[in-house]
């Protein structure tokens, strides 16, 4: 029995038998075969069908013994290298060790697309990760059906490359993805490029193709695996007292003109006054306002940390608490604190478009984006004493690394004390 490693060399030079079958054993992974099958030819001596070399391997499970076609040997779409061959054949030893038939188990579909992955991915994905947020996965979908399908969605998933993932990152920062699409819900959709989008677009198709291999779809390896990104400096601005309150007084005088709502108006302050994160606050429901104790209670669903934290408590200071009284007094018959305009079932979302065209220019505060309302209240505790864990319970972080960030603020504090020793004695000096 010729046994030899298979590499590309050995299977393209291995000879062709004249009728029935050929086979060459790989020397290193028992029962991992290449078998060759003679070509045939017309009356006319041209031929008919190529010779064909068929990766397989014979395993045992269960004390059973079976046999796995893995695929056609050739670079094409829907064939194996040998390499790649290799690398399943070792999947097939691990899987039938520990009682797997990997014949029963794997579910491959050959010739996958990437457009084809997507959609298993948003249909099955979410009851294999059931703590995952909703409005998350609303998230996914746009990266990967505005983004990753128009430029990768053709793809058969063994052809994706590296390069084709790093093309992919460069046209979605270059803004060739962008587009106005019309939505039935709310009639238009602005989808924007830039490197952040990349940037997410990018680990949100890394995790389908891991969810692809895990659940066997595809074999692998992660072609978004160990691509070299630009690595974007965190982006955070935090407001000064004195902006703060520019902010505040902007949101009184577009009230005041009736440009702005109170219920508008509100959400911006909120998100000032608490921490919270932009749809925490948006999307905030009646049931989830404790008066009695004075603070928000969120159930993890709601959550960025998910079932990871538990339900989110956020404390209401006496400033929030008479916000929320006073909406309450006035409300409809919404379940939501700040519904939408139009229908009766949903919560308002204009709150970038409100924050960009009205709120910004008033306060004279140009660049400054809705979530710095949040590093602002960490800011701002910092400087009045709150340590690091605090901020980060405030703030509802999973873990600490996300308050770290914060770390560097701790010297505005020190400074301050050092600066007021220095002019008890300025006058001396």
């Amino acid at each position: 029995m010729t046994k030899q490693k298979l590499t590309k060399r050995v299977v393209e030079s291995a000879p062709v038998p004249e009728t029935g079958e050929g086979r060459i054993w790989d020397s290193e992974i028992a029962g991992f075969c290449v078998r060759i099958y003679p070509g045939t030819e017309t009356k006319q001596g041209h031929a008919a069908r190529a010779v064909r070399r068929i990766f397989a391997i014979k395993y045992r499970v269960r004390g059973i013994q079976r046999w796995l076609t893995l695929g056609e040997f050739g670079d094409g779409p829907d064939k194996l290298t040998a390499e790649r061959a290799r690398r399943e054949a070792a999947s097939v030893v691990v899987d039938a060790r520990r009682g797997i038939d990997p014949g029963e188990a794997r579910r491959r579909i050959v010739g996958l697309t990437v457009k084809g992955m997507v959609e298993l991915y948003l249909e099955k994905g979410p009851n294999d990760k059931p703590t995952k947020r909703e409005a998350t996965w609303a998230v996914d979908r746009t990266n990967l059906e505005r983004h990753v399908v128009p430029l990768l969605g053709k793809m058969v998933l063994e052809t994706v490359t590296r390069d084709h993932i790093t093309g992919m990152i460069r046209s979605i920062t270059a803004g060739k993805t962008a587009r106005d699409v019309r939505t039935v819900r709310r009639g238009r959709s602005i989808v924007k490029g830039g490197a952040g989008i990349a940037d997410r677009t990018y680990s949100t198709l890394r995790a389908t193709f891991n969810w692809a291999i895990d659940k066997g779809h595809f074999a692998g390896p992660n072609p978004c695996a160990k691509v070299k990104r630009e690595i974007r400096p965190a982006v955070e601005r935090f407001l000064s007292e004195s902006q703060a309150q520019a902010l505040i007084t902007a949101l009184d005088a577009l009230e005041a003109e009736k440009t702005l709502s109170e219920r508008q108006g509100a959400v911006f302050r909120l998100l000032l006054l608490t921490g919270a994160r932009r749809n925490e606050i948006a999307g905030l429901r009646w049931t989830e306002v404790d008066f009695d104790r004075r603070r928000l209670v969120l159930p993890p669903s709601r959550t960025k940390a998910g079932g990871r934290t538990g339900d989110r408590r956020i404390s209401l200071n006496d400033v929030a608490f008479r916000i929320l009284e006073r909406l309450h007094r006035n409300r409809d018959r919404s379940q939501f604190v700040f519904p939408a305009s139009k229908g009766d079932s949903g919560y308002a979302t204009s709150e970038p478009k409100i924050w960009r065209d009205k709120v910004l220019p008033k306060a004279g505060l140009e660049g400054v984006r809705i979530h710095d309302l949040r590093h602002s209240f960490a800011s701002f505790a910092l400087a009045d004493g709150a340590s690091l864990p605090m901020i980060g319970k405030a703030l509802g972080h999973a873990n600490s690394r996300a308050t770290e960030r914060y770390a560097h603020l701790s010297d505005d504090p020190v400074r301050a004390l050092a600066e007021r020793i220095g002019e008890r004695f300025s006058p001396k000096i």
